[in-house]
C-alpha cells in the first residue's frame, strides 16, 4: 500500500481530536438522488468511453486497477467542452468517473497514459484506505481554508494538503509504470501542451529553480509542477527514505507570510521563548515591559531558568529573512517601549541578538526604524553597551 506523507498524517490526527467537525464530516453521505444528478450532468456534458471500442484505454485502466489494488468500478469520459489538456477523477457512492479534457488521448503515449490514469486512481486509493480518514481531512481542510472568514494559515494548510496529495499520487503513478521520467514527461505534457518533453532537462531545471529557493512550495518563483518533478525524481532513486527530503522541499524554511496551521503554533512558541529571554531580568520587568508581553500573551509568565540553547538558536536561524525581521522586530518592541530603561534595554537585546547570531538582522531593524546611519547605530550600540553595563555591576539586583 502506499505510504501517505507525514503532513498528511499530522493533519488528519489533528481534525480527528476535534470529535464534533470530525463526527459531522464523517456522517456526511451523498444522497442518492445527487448521485443520479451527478451522472445526468457528466452524460450532458462528455463523451463516455464504451470498454468494446476502446479498448487499448480499458486496458491500461485494468493494469493500474491491478497494480494499485483498486477495486471499485471506473468509468472514463471525454469532456466536449474543454480544450485545455487535463485530467480529474470524482469519486463518488463507490464509483468512480475519469473524466479526461483536450486532445489527452493523441498527445499522450501508452506508458504516459498510463502513468496519468495510475495518477488518478491514486486519489482513489488515497481516500479509500485508513477507513476513508484522508478523503474526510481533505474535506474538513478544503471548507475551511475556503471560507472567506478563515485565517490565512488553514488556507495555506489547504493547499499543502493538496500538494501532498498529488505527490502521493505521483507516486502511485510511479509505482505503476516504473519510470520517473514517464511521470515528469506526463506532467510536464498536461501542463504545457507541448508535444515532445525530455525528462532529464525539465529535472535540471527545477534544480536551478530549488537551489535558490527559501519560502518552500509557496510563491511565484517556485512553480509546484517543479516540486512534483524533483519529488519523483527523489523518490524513484530512495524510495520511502526520501520522504522527508521532499517534505522539506514542500515545506521550506518557515515563513512569515506562508504559515500552516502547525507552524504557526511553532512560530508562537519561539515567539514566546524569545520574550522570555528577554524578560528574564528582574530589572526588565517593568509594568510597561509587562503591558507589552500581555500584548502577544494573555497569561504573563517570566521563565527564571530559560537560557539560549544550541536548539533555541537553530529554531531563531533556520527560518527565512521574513522570520529573522519579525523576531527582530519583537526585540526591538521591547528595547524601546519603557522610555525609562530603554537604553540599557537595547544593550540588553543587542547582547541577546549577538549571542543568537541575529546581530546583523537587529542593526538592520534598528537602523532603519530609528532612522540611523552606520557611525550614528555604532555610537548608539556603544551608549547602550555602557548602560547595560552599569546595571550589572551595579550591587542593586543580580540579573540572573
Amino acid at each position: 500500500m502506499l505510504k501517505p506523507f507525514d503532513f498528511q498524517y499530522k493533519l488528519r490526527d489533528h481534525f480527528r481530536k476535534q470529535e464534533k467537525t470530525w463526527k459531522w464530516f464523517s456522517e456526511v453521505k451523498v444522497k442518492e438522488e445527487q448521485t443520479e444528478q451527478f451522472k445526468n450532468e457528466l452524460l450532458k456534458n462528455t463523451y463516455r468511453l464504451d470498454p468494446s471500442s476502446e479498448t487499448t484505454i480499458y486496458k491500461l485502466l485494468d493494469e493500474a486497477k491491478n497494480k494499485l489494488g483498486v477495486i471499485v468500478p471506473v468509468t472514463i469520459y471525454q469532456s466536449q467542452y474543454s480544450q485545455d489538456s487535463n485530467a480529474g477523477i470524482i469519486f463518488i457512492q463507490n464509483e468512480a468517473h475519469l473524466v479526461l479534457s483536450g486532445p489527452i488521448l493523441k498527445s499522450l503515449s501508452e506508458q504516459e497514459l498510463l502513468a496519468l490514469i495510475s495518477h488518478e486512481l491514486s486519489h482513489v486509493l488515497l481516500y479509500t484506505i485508513d477507513n476513508g480518514d484522508f478523503e474526510v481531512t481533505s474535506r474538513i481542510i478544503n471548507a475551511i481554508g475556503n471560507d472567506y472568514r478563515s485565517e490565512d494559515a488553514f488556507n495555506e494548510t489547504a493547499r499543502l494538503f493538496s500538494l501532498f496529495t498529488e505527490l502521493y499520487c505521483d507516486i502511485g503513478a510511479y509505482k505503476v509504470c516504473g519510470s520517473a521520467d514517464t511521470v515528469i514527461s506526463t506532467l510536464v505534457k498536461v501542463e504545457t501542451g507541448l508535444e515532445k518533453i525530455s525528462a532529464e532537462n525539465y529535472i535540471k531545471q527545477a534544480d536551478e529553480v530549488l537551489a535558490k529557493m527559501e519560502k518552500g512550495s509557496g510563491g511565484e518563483s517556485h512553480p509546484e509542477s517543479f516540486i512534483r518533478a524533483k519529488s519523483i525524481d527523489l523518490y524513484s532513486k530512495k524510495e520511502t527514505e526520501a520522504y522527508k527530503e521532499i517534505s522539506d522541499i514542500i515545506l521550506g524554511k518557515l515563513n512569515l507570510f506562508h504559515l500552516n496551521i502547525f507552524s504557526k503554533e511553532e512560530v508562537h512558541e519561539i515567539t514566546r521563548e524569545l520574550i522570555q529571554l528577554v524578560m528574564k531580568p528582574k530589572w526588565m520587568q517593568s509594568e510597561h515591559h509587562k503591558a507589552h508581553y500581555q500584548q502577544y500573551f494573555k497569561e504573563y509568565k517570566v521563565n527564571s531558568t530559560i537560557m539560549i540553547t544550541p536548539e533555541f538558536k537553530e529554531k531563531i536561524n533556520k527560518g527565512s529573512a521574513s522570520m529573522k525581521d519579525y523576531y527582530s522586530y519583537v526585540m526591538l518592541d521591547f528595547a524601546l517601549c519603557d522610555h525609562d530603561i530603554s537604553e540599557p534595554a537595547s544593550g540588553h537585546i543587542l547582547d541577546l541578538a549577538e549571542q543568537m547570531e541575529m546581530s546583523e538582522s537587529l542593526a538592520k531593524i534598528f537602523k532603519k526604524e530609528l532612522n540611523l546611519s552606520d557611525k550614528k547605530f555604532n555610537e548608539f550600540a556603544k551608549n547602550a553597551a555602557t548602560a547595560l553595563n552599569a546595571i550589572l555591576e551595579s550591587e542593586q539586583e543580580k540579573t540572573y
